[in-house]
Formats: structure tokens, sequence, C-alpha cells
């Protein structure tokens, strides 16, 4: 194989404040090389650019376990509790202060974006020819045809559409790639583990998703008594996971928020890539982290300073639905698997956020999660449809960087039926989520044709209908704007500048059709399950998701927004306390293509590399 020189570590980010994968790198090879004294690297084989080494500075630190030895007396739940409302409370932006990051790009310590296992025996996977063309409605309702049978083939398949490269772009000398999957700042903290039961030629193993290879990494042979229960199961687990340093590296304390919204996406787009092979996907949430580290042995890394991986959930697929409760115990159960090969580094030097490690421990999992409760109810088929095909649709997905604000419409009908495909019940992907609902949006309604501009919300679980009706400004007219949908306007008026000032200032979320805040349940979630506070993160990115996808449907675009100012939104919708706390931001509208770009195929380079 020819070597590849990888730019990883100079182009590949934006530096705007929206959550973007199709921005410009900021600098340019020679540039880099010119400025840092950047050397070359060899990783299986192939070349990386890193930067000379500086002296490391730890992200880690022992005054956490110190704080813990001082309040041991102390009841660890209420510790936990208050640990995570003050992480919040601390990374909330304002309009005079910002929560703490860098204050500036350290280009020199870009993180690597691919993680890879050095040395570790590679399951080369084939790239689809040529898609399906199913159709849009394939994205969610269950397929009348036989699910694919679990093979190599078909787990690439899914793969391809959900964690894959959609693909690459340039600019002058800087190359930068995309991805199925969104995240904030196209950063990627989410890695994807996945526990493989025997296939022909190949034994039952763990294995590591390198989406720059579109390979496996094999990091751990399974005995035959645990191949013989993954055989008997008929499926295979998924292990998502977060680097918080590939974040907090741009972003700093808030990075925390990033990797859960990221985490959610990622589940969004496993579920949609599951659902088009007819496969089913269950979320197993009695499960511990500290469980899942152990499985993946990440309990006996010595993980470069400042560059811990933490595991986040477990995800089982099947053509049925199996018995959580088994699976759960046989993950347990799993002791002394022997993992042979460590990850790669990916900064020579990083800062120290000591804040989010602390939030990271008292949000894990110990106790009680709030489940959802049994929902018999199946989405109705889809009213509308696409001009795209669904394996289109997923491809096509990118993060808008600027709307046309004329032609930033939609009307009433492609609206609402947006808004339903984000309320929870039995279809694709809320089937997958086994937490009870949690999350609300508040939207600033610009330009849907049909309706009213105005404030409006849309009320995802009923059972919080009063609560937020009582709790927001009573001058708000909570009129229903069509029946059987709970969606209300609150205010009738023109709200780009109110949803551009709250998003930081971004002209994107003013430009658009409509932008929204997502609510979620705070106070009383987080009293009953500190370590739910991930999970309303996941569920905020599972319906950024759906807003995704949707968008691309009906030729709009969305954006995620993770700049806002939180409590400015709460003034707006007229909350006190913290009983409902703004999550997450989102805008679609008619994006404007950066002509200045130079788009390639998403696996171009593994022809180069032949």
């Amino acid at each position: 194989m020819k070597k590849l020189l990888l730019v990883f570590a100079v182009s590949y980010f934006t530096i705007f404040a929206s959550a973007s994968e199709a921005s410009l790198g900021r600098f340019g090879l020679s540039d880099v090389f010119e400025r840092t004294g950047a050397k070359v690297i060899s990783c299986y084989g192939r070349q990386y650019m890193n930067i000379v080494p500086k002296q490391p500075v730890s992200m880690m630190s022992a005054r956490h376990n110190e704080e813990v030895d001082a309040h041991a007396t102390d009841d660890v739940e209420s510790m936990k509790l208050r640990i995570v409302k003050d992480y919040h409370e601390q990374t909330k932006h304002h309009p005079h202060r910002h929560a703490r990051s860098p204050g500036y790009l350290d280009w020199d310590n870009q993180p690597v974006p691919f993680r890879s296992f050095e040395g570790a025996p590679q399951i080369q996977l084939p790239l689809i020819d040529n898609d399906r063309n199913l159709p849009y409605s394939a994205l969610y309702e269950s397929s009348k045809n036989p699910p694919y049978s679990l093979s190599i083939k078909s787990v690439a398949n899914m793969l391809e559409l959900s964690m894959g490269l959609s693909a690459w772009k340039k600019y002058g000398a800087s190359e930068w790639a995309l991805r199925m999957n969104p995240s904030s700042g196209n950063l990627h903290p989410t890695e994807c583990y996945l526990v493989l039961p025997d296939f022909p030629h190949q034994q039952a193993c763990v294995t590591h998703y390198n989406p720059y290879l579109h390979a496996l990494e094999k990091r751990a042979l399974l005995d035959r008594n645990q191949a013989a229960w993954l055989k008997n199961c008929g499926g295979f687990g998924i292990i998502l996971t977060s680097v918080p340093w590939r974040e907090a590296w741009k972003y700093g304390e808030r990075a925390f928020r990033y990797c859960h919204h990221d985490l959610g996406h990622a589940l969004g787009a496993l579920r949609y890539a599951c659902n088009l092979n007819g496969w089913k996907m269950m979320l197993i949430p009695q499960i511990s982290e500290e469980t899942l580290d152990r499985f993946l042995g990440f309990d006996k890394f010595k993980w470069v300073d400042g560059e811990p991986e933490h595991a986040d959930c477990l995800c089982w697929i099947d053509s049925k639905n199996d018995d959580p409760k088994k699976i759960l115990e046989w993950f347990s159960s799993q002791e002394d698997i022997k993992y042979e090969h460590h990850p790669n580094r990916l900064s020579l030097e990083h800062v120290d956020w000591e804040i989010i490690d602390r939030v990271q421990k008292a949000s894990q999992t110990t106790g009680p999660v709030l489940l959802k409760p049994a929902n018999d109810a199946n989405p109705a088929p889809s009213i509308l449809t696409s001009s795209f095909t669904a394996e289109g649709i997923i491809r096509r997905r990118r993060s808008a960087q600027n709307y046309d604000q004329p032609t930033s419409r939609t009307d009433l009908a492609t609206f609402i039926h947006t808004l339903k495909k984000t309320l929870p019940g039995n279809g694709c992907p809320f089937d997958m989520f086994p937490y009870e609902t949690q999350v609300h949006l508040a939207i600033f309604v610009h330009a849907v044709d049909g309706l009213d501009p105005g404030l409006y919300m849309l009320v995802r679980n009923s059972k919080h209908f009063e609560s937020l009706k009582n709790l927001t400004h009573s001058s708000f007219d909570w009129s229903q704007v069509t029946e059987g949908l709970p969606f209300y306007l609150l205010q009738t008026g023109n709200f780009r500048d109110i949803a551009q000032s709250v998003s930081c200032n971004q002209a994107i979320a003013g430009y658009s059709s409509y932008a929204l805040g997502m609510l979620a349940n705070f106070d009383s979630v987080l009293m009953e399950a500190p370590s739910m506070y991930p999970k309303l993160l996941w569920e905020t990115g599972l319906v950024g998701q759906v807003l995704y996808l949707e968008a691309e449907a009906h030729d709009l675009r969305a954006t995620g927004i993770g700049c806002f100012f939180d409590d400015e939104m709460h003034r707006i919708l007229g909350l006190k306390g913290t009983e409902w706390q703004s999550f997450y931001h989102f805008t679609v509208g008619k994006h404007v293509e950066d002509t200045r770009l130079e788009t390639k195929a998403p696996y171009f380079h593994l022809k180069v590399m032949k």
C-alpha cells in the first residue's frame, strides 16, 4: 500500500460557534510544518502528522478522590446530585460570560480525529456498491421483507450508514472528513465497539470500528462458551464510548454536554441504519458504565494523560425482541477478556478540565433509572413522501453553515409532519430508547406557510403539560394549533432577533424557517437519579437526529446549536428556578452552499492507499 499523509491535526475542524461539519480548515499543510515543526508518525503502516513533543500537561487530578474521602459520611446520592447540578450551572453561557474554555484553538494539540488500536488485526469491511433505493418511509416503518441475515457484509452496511464517512471537503491544502453521524464542531468524541458472534472464517470477537479505514480492529477473541452464547442469542452488541478530550480541546468545560448530545445522535443514526436492515435495536438501561469499562478492558488501560475514554451504553442488535435481563447478566458476568492492543495518542498536550471528570463519575449508573411506561402505540404511516431515498437522505445529511432567509421556508403540512416524527412511540428511532420522555420543544416559528410567526411549544409527554403551562409566562395563550397534536401557540410575533440573540447571536437561528430550544425536565428527574443527566442529553441528540433527516428529506438543512444562553432562554419563556432547563438548540432552513469547497467521495483515500 502507498502511504498516505493525513493532515488530521490541523485542517479538520471549524472555529465557528455552531455545530458544523462543513467548515473550512484553518491552516494549510505548509503553514503548519513551518509554524510548529510538525513531524510524521506511523500507525498501521500509514503516516499521520503529529507535533514535536512538549512537556505534557495532565488533565486528570486526584482532587476528586480527596473530595469523595472528605464527604465519606455524606449521603452519596445527594453528593452526586450536587455535583451534577453544579456542573450544569457552571457550564452555562451568559451574554456577559461564556462557560470556561481555552479561549483559542491550540492547533499544535488538535486531537487526531480517528481512534485506532495500533497493531490490532483488521477485518476490512466491504463498502456498499449500490444503495437499495429504499423509500423514505423505510426510515421509520418496519420492513415488510425478511430481515437481513447477520454477516460481515450486513454489519458493514449498517456501520457505513450510521458511523461511517459521508464525504471529504477540501479548501486549498486543507481536507477534512464528514461523517454520517453529526458532532459538535465535527470533533467526534463517540467511539463504537462491536461484540460479534462467529462468522465464516472469523472467530467471535470484540472489535473497534475505525470509520477512516471502514474496518473493524480486533481487540480480543472470545472463547467457545462466549461464542456459543452469542450464537444462541442470534444477535450482537454495540458499546458506545466517549473521549471527552476531543470536545474539551475546543469547548472546555461544556464538553461533557456535547459528548452526550453526540451520543444521542449516534444512537439515532445506528437505529435508522438497523431499521433499513430489518433489525431491532435495544438500549440496555440497567448496565453500569463501570461494567462496560471492565468488559472493554478500559479498567486495565494506562490511558495517555488527558485522554481517558469512558463507556456510555450498551445496545443489542437482532431481528427479534430479546430479553434485556439475559443480555445484562451475560455482559456483567464476563471477566478476564484478554486485550493486547492499546489506543493511539490523540494529542501531546492537554488542558486540565477536572469538572468534566467530576461530573462523569457522579452521573454513572449505580441506582434506579426512569424507564418509560409500556406504550403499544405504533406510529401512523407517513403521509408525506420524499424525492430522496432513505439511504440518500442519510448520506446527504450535513450541518448547515448559512441560510438564505428569503427561501428558508416550509409549508404547514411538512412542518407538522416533522413535529410528529419527533414524538415518542414504538416506531423508529424512539422504540430503542427505554427512558421516559423528558424533553419538549420550544419553537420559534419564522417562516412556515399557513402558520403565524411566533413562539410555540411541542409537549412530547402529556404528563408535563400542566407543569410547563404553570411555570411559563401567565400571558401565554397555550392554544392548540391542530387537533391530535400536542402543539401549542404561546405568543405570536416576530422572534427572529430573539432566536438569534439567545443562540449566542448566531444568524443561522434567525435566518431559518424555524429554530427551537429543547427543554428538559431537570430537577425532578435528577432528584430521582443523578445518572439520568447524560440520558437527558441523549434524548435531545436523538430528537436532533430526527430533525436532521426530516430536513434533508424535504430539501432543507438543519444544524444543532450547542452555544446558547441558557438562562436567557428561560427568561424568554418565563421559567424560574431549575425545574426546566434548556439543553440543546436547533434550527432548520434553506442552506447556502459554499462554492469555494471541493467535495470528494467518502472513501476516495482507500483507493489511493491501495
